[in-house]
């Protein structure tokens, strides 16, 4: 596939995904579609690229996620509807978390090439993303700027974190 093709097929999919696991509360299979985006993620990335040069990005947003959303529902800084959850993250976020790390590299790879990039682009991008989740009415920001500089804090952390994964494992030829 040509990658111009692969770059918008890659964000297509990300975005379907994104949709599929923020809204997931709002459907009428709220348990099953984020698993089933997750699933559709999963299998682009075994096509694409295999799932061993995702691996330790997946993981470590896998566990970043966990502990970050699940830190900030601790503080009161964040909060969600009942649903399923590890430590406070609900399982939708999970998987929305899996999915951004299977999705990494080809989509962010721009941003990880640079530190400053990494910090500020995935601090802003993930508080557009939590105060978008928030606009859908599946999140709350509890404390106004708190919440949002408790998200924009976890997020530069993740982008640190990444990148220096990203600096790691080189890509795959």
């Amino acid at each position: 596939m040509n990658p111009r093709l692969s770059f918008i097929t890659d964000l297509v999919l990300f975005q379907v995904a994104w949709f599929g696991c923020v809204l997931a509360t709002r459907s009428p299979f709220p348990h099953l579609l984020p698993i089933l985006v997750l699933l559709l993620v999963l299998v682009r990335v075994l096509l694409a690229r295999g799932l061993a040069s995702v691996l330790p990005f997946t993981l470590a947003c896998l566990i970043m996620g966990v502990i970050g959303d699940a830190t900030l529902v601790y503080l009161g800084l964040l909060s969600f509807e009942p649903y399923p959850s590890l430590f406070g993250a609900p399982l939708w976020m999970v998987a929305l978390w899996l999915n951004f790390g299977l999705m990494l590299r080809p989509l962010f790879t721009w941003f990880l090439n640079d530190c400053w990039r990494s910090v500020i682009g995935f601090s802003v991008g993930g508080v557009v993303a939590y105060y978008s989740g928030q606009k859908l009415g599946v999140l709350t920001l509890s404390v106004d700027l708190q919440s949002h500089l408790g998200v924009a804090l976890e997020w530069g952390i993740a982008g640190l974190v990444l990148r220096y994964l990203h600096l790691q494992f080189s890509l795959p030829e």
